[in-house]
């Protein structure tokens, strides 16, 4: 079958020696002047009223047209080739019919398929428009009466207002910092969206009064739906009845000027108001304008402000439809070597800026509407969230390669295979890398600290008399630490040996009685003995009072005040003894890598600053996520690389994400002897790297189907 023939049976002629009918055009639609195309050559608009939609055509489908009423393809190419330069085929013709049948240009016998109201909403739910006033009589009326505000110096006026206001915001940084963090109260909340309001209002009304001062009839202004999320439109869409593409671009930039003088002339008077309401509602009606103006409608990937300045900058209609077929045709060429006409003529730079600005367009999109699906999910009901993210999939992906692939099976004859398997193979080597379970690393931050610790105490109230270390100090197992003395022990002891030689006289004595002396004399031995204990006892303690370290190691945090001849309790830990050649780490890691991890896993620890790394093993791994941070050292806010919770105070150390701790244990040829922030590679089960979120999203549907739950 050839292009004639497909085209011919797309458009729904029957096939056979019959000639077929030619379709009519509406009648409604009409042609106006569009100035020329970049490349010079001349351009029309093909106006659809009933939809208020139009198509800029080029010389030949204008001929086309023209010639529409000699009803057959062959002849129209003919009779063009006859009147003009121009040198169509048959084929050309048909190819215009079947894109005018597919636009809904051409009169059709078949009766429109009614769609339920649940199928409309489903296609269309993105973005749905809701008229609600026609304004036209309005603003003819009060445009004479705002024409000050589009001379060249209210605009100069303007800019000088904005530079002033900015720079008192930025002397007055203090109270705008203070007007933001009041902003997060529900009543700023309420104020914001006030002022939102209002400033978009501003911003359509800039629209229409543009247009209508460039004679563009203003159909209706509104309310449109973006992802269910209402916003002010103005319907100028009639805007490209005007030929020069500088008009169209100040009706499109208009909104966006509107909000920028809104925004410089509150921006001066909050500097200069007095606090109050007024100076409330000037803040907020300023920031909101700044922000938004900046962040939503400059940008030119959705059909904002931003899109349509871009385009009539540009002077380039369809920008993001256009945008698309560049972007196809170099997927066909790059991955099958299918050589596709080129779309425009154009450029070869301007044809690889439409093409990166269509990737670039549809990364943005499916971006914006996945956002917007997760906080549904998060911020309203969980169901309505997983519904808008999976329309939005099926949308922006599913539904566009369906199609491409579509066109790729019906021209698999085009493909060039070696171009193809080369790419297959590509592809396959990826999805090795992606799906096939090669890492078992898993890398977590902690805290590495000595595995021996002496904290050192005084067993009660004692006076220093010696200091026999400082700071830093290598000390072996048995050095004495401190000297300390208290007379309880001395005088506990003297008060024993006493008591001990009264008693042993006593016994002595007791024999030499008649009546009961054996008795008294067992009395007095065995009250001997007991002080004798007491003596020992005392003794003993008056050893403890000279402080040892009980394995080698270093003196850290010793106390400075300590002096000879000054009191110490026993909360007062003098100093730390740490050392040894083992070490531990608390190391913290996610609910995924925990679940990959068993104790006796090979873990390698490489410390802050340290030279070589500390080689250890998982000895525990807590079953409940942590509440606190093990160290201050780990917190962002004090360097560290875990995030604390924002809605928790600061000293609680709790952590913003749910982390588990796990505990590893070594020795190494040298000692760890402080506490040190260390980055943790374990050893775990091996998993791909498409497998955690797989795992995610089978979480996701296994929650909010309930099929996860025991029956």
């Amino acid at each position: 079958m050839n292009a004639a023939a497909a085209a011919m049976a797309a458009l729904g002629a029957p096939m056979g020696p019959a000639p077929p009918p030619w379709p009519m055009l509406r009648e409604e639609l009409d042609i106006h002047p569009a100035g020329r195309n970049r490349d010079g050559s001349p351009a029309w608009h093909l106006s659809d009223p009933v939809r208020n939609q139009f198509f800029r055509i080029g010389w030949l489908e204008f001929e086309i047209l023209q010639h529409w009423d000699l009803g057959e393809a062959g002849l129209i190419a003919d009779t063009i080739a006859a009147t003009t330069t121009l040198q169509p085929e048959p084929e050309d013709v048909l190819e215009f019919a079947m894109f005018l049948k597919q636009q809904q240009l051409l009169r059709s016998a078949t009766p429109k398929r009614v769609t339920s109201l649940g199928h409309w909403l489903l296609q269309n739910y993105l973005f749905i428009r809701v008229p609600l006033v026609r304004p036209e009589r309005f603003l003819r009326n009060a445009l004479p009466y705002i024409r000050w505000m589009f001379t060249a110096r209210f605009l100069v006026a303007t800019l000088f207002a904005a530079v002033l206001g900015l720079i008192f915001a930025a002397r007055q940084w203090d109270v705008v910092q203070a007007n933001l963090r009041g902003a997060l109260t529900w009543d700023g909340v309420f104020a914001f969206a006030g002022a939102l309001v209002f400033s978009k209002c501003w911003h359509e009304f800039g629209h229409a009064f543009m247009a209508t001062k460039h004679g563009v009839r203003v159909g209706h202004m509104g309310v449109a739906l973006l992802v269910m999320w209402p916003m002010a439109y103005t319907d100028t869409g009639e805007s490209w009845k005007l030929e020069r593409s500088q008009k169209r671009l100040a009706i499109a930039s208009a909104g966006v000027m509107a909000e920028l003088v809104l925004a410089a002339w509150c921006t001066l008077l909050w500097s200069f108001a007095p606090d109050g309401n007024f100076r409330n509602a000037l803040f907020f009606l300023g920031t909101t304008a700044w922000v938004l103006t900046i962040a939503v409608n400059a940008s030119p990937f959705m059909r904002f402000d931003g899109y349509f300045i871009l385009a009539d900058a540009l002077d380039f209609p369809g920008l993001h439809e256009r945008a698309g077929r560049w972007a196809k045709r170099w997927v066909r060429r790059t991955f099958l070597g299918i050589e596709d006409p080129r779309p425009d003529a154009v450029s070869k730079s301007f044809a690889a800026f439409l093409t990166g600005f269509a990737f670039t367009t549809w990364l943005y999109r499916i971006t914006l509407f996945v956002g917007i699906a997760v906080v549904v999910y998060h911020a309203f009901f969980k169901a309505m969230g997983l519904i808008l993210f999976l329309v939005e999939i099926v949308t922006f992906v599913v539904k566009p390669m369906q199609y491409e692939a579509r066109v790729w099976w019906h021209r698999r004859a085009e493909i060039r295979w070696p171009v193809a398997r080369r790419w297959l193979v590509g592809l396959g080597l990826v999805a090795l890398v992606v799906l096939v379970p090669w890492s078992a690393s898993i890398k977590s931050d902690g805290l590495v600290e000595s595995g021996f610790e002496q904290p050192v105490f005084t067993p009660y109230p004692a006076q220093m008399d010696k200091v026999l270390v400082h700071e830093g100090q290598s000390v072996k197992r048995g050095d004495t630490l401190f000297e300390l003395s208290s007379p309880a022990p001395q005088d506990e002891g003297a008060k024993a040996d006493a008591l001990r030689d009264a008693y042993e006289s006593a016994a002595r004595g007791a024999s030499a009685l008649d009546r009961d002396g054996v008795a008294k004399q067992v009395v007095a031995d065995r009250m001997a003995e007991q002080y004798d204990a007491q003596k020992l006892a005392s003794a003993a303690e008056l050893r403890r009072l000279r402080v040892v370290a009980v394995a080698d190691g270093v003196v850290r945090d010793l106390d400075e005040t300590l002096r000879a001849g000054s009191w110490v309790s026993t909360s007062t830990r003098m100093a730390t003894v740490v050392g040894g050649t083992r070490w531990r780490v608390e190391a913290l890691v996610s609910e995924a890598d925990r679940a990959r991890l068993t104790l006796g896993s090979e873990a390698t620890v490489f410390a802050k600053g340290a030279a070589t790394p500390l080689h250890g093993t998982v000895v525990t791994i807590d079953n409940g996520a942590l509440e606190h941070l093990p160290g201050m050292a780990l917190a962002k806010e004090r360097g560290g690389p875990i995030p604390l919770n924002p809605t928790a105070p600061p000293k609680e150390l709790r952590p913003a994400s749910v982390w588990y701790r796990v505990r590893v244990e070594g020795e190494g040829a040298t000692g760890v002897t402080s506490e040190q922030l260390a980055t943790v590679h374990l050893t775990g089960k091996r998993e791909s790297l498409a497998r955690r979120w797989i795992d995610s999203t089978l979480l996701i549907l296994l929650q909010q189907t309930g099929l996860g739950k025991d029956g």
